[in-house]
């Protein structure tokens, strides 16, 4: 899916209102807290934008891009030991998936609603999402955005019956770093974690009760692996 050129650099966002995060877990680039204090988009005023020549902030829409980092050892080993310590030690590896769908609908999105609607248990929400960098702050704190990723894109609902969260973001390591994480944090919350191939998508998804989610990775051309994590409840 072709995605924002990167905004802003996100360290481990924690859900508003849950206990306190470590250190490591709160925000390092300050910039980012203009924009988790901007007006919100709705979807409909994405209609037509190109993600190939605009970058979302909270305010809206700009034209240009900002310099990606690359594939660079030394960062993604110091994201890999700050997953690792969310985790409480090393991140043992996911299952083996099973293949799935030939094509992934989530890859091929051009917005988090797109992407919502792709996901059976986010599509009933999808209409209603805005569209703001504060939407990362609001992740369930198990299952956040990876460490010293770059976020791309965030949206989300708390309209009536929806509590959903959709974050695209960008990071050095390899999908299934991304996976081993996102499996063992959601094993560790109950929520029963599966793994399956779709399409050029290596992904997790689960569910316990009213709480569902699922990350998508893929490896880019430029060797960065881009996610697409969603949950709702």
């Amino acid at each position: 899916m072709d995605r924002f050129l990167p905004l802003l650099a996100l360290s481990l966002l924690t859900a508003c209102g849950d206990a306190a995060a470590p250190e490591t877990a709160r925000l390092r680039d300050p910039a980012i807290m203009g924009a988790l204090s901007e007006p919100l988009l709705s979807d409909p005023d994405l209609v037509g934008a190109s993600r190939n020549a605009t970058m979302l902030s909270g305010g809206g829409l700009a034209e240009g891009g900002v310099p990606l980092f690359g594939p660079d050892a030394n960062e993604a080993a110091r994201a890999r030991d700050e997953a690792a310590g969310l985790i409480g030690g090393n991140i043992p590896p996911a299952p083996n998936g099973a293949s799935g769908a030939k094509v992934s609908s989530v890859a091929r999105a051009v917005t988090a609603g797109g992407v919502a609607a792709a996901l059976p248990f986010a599509a009933k929400c999808a209409g209603s999402l805005d569209y703001s960098f504060i939407w990362a702050a609001r992740l369930p704190a198990t299952l956040p955005v990876y460490p010293r990723a770059h976020a791309q894109e965030a949206a989300g609902s708390d309209a009536a019956g929806c509590r959903l969260r959709v974050v695209n973001f960008r990071t050095p390591v390899a999908v299934s770093d991304v996976i081993d994480f996102y499996h063992a944090s959601a094993a560790r919350a109950g929520l029963l974690p599966r793994v399956a191939r779709i399409g050029t998508d290596l992904a997790v998804s689960g569910a316990n009760g009213s709480v569902s989610f699922a990350v998508h990775a893929r490896k880019l051309a430029d060797g960065v692996t881009e996610v697409d994590l969603v949950t709702q409840g």
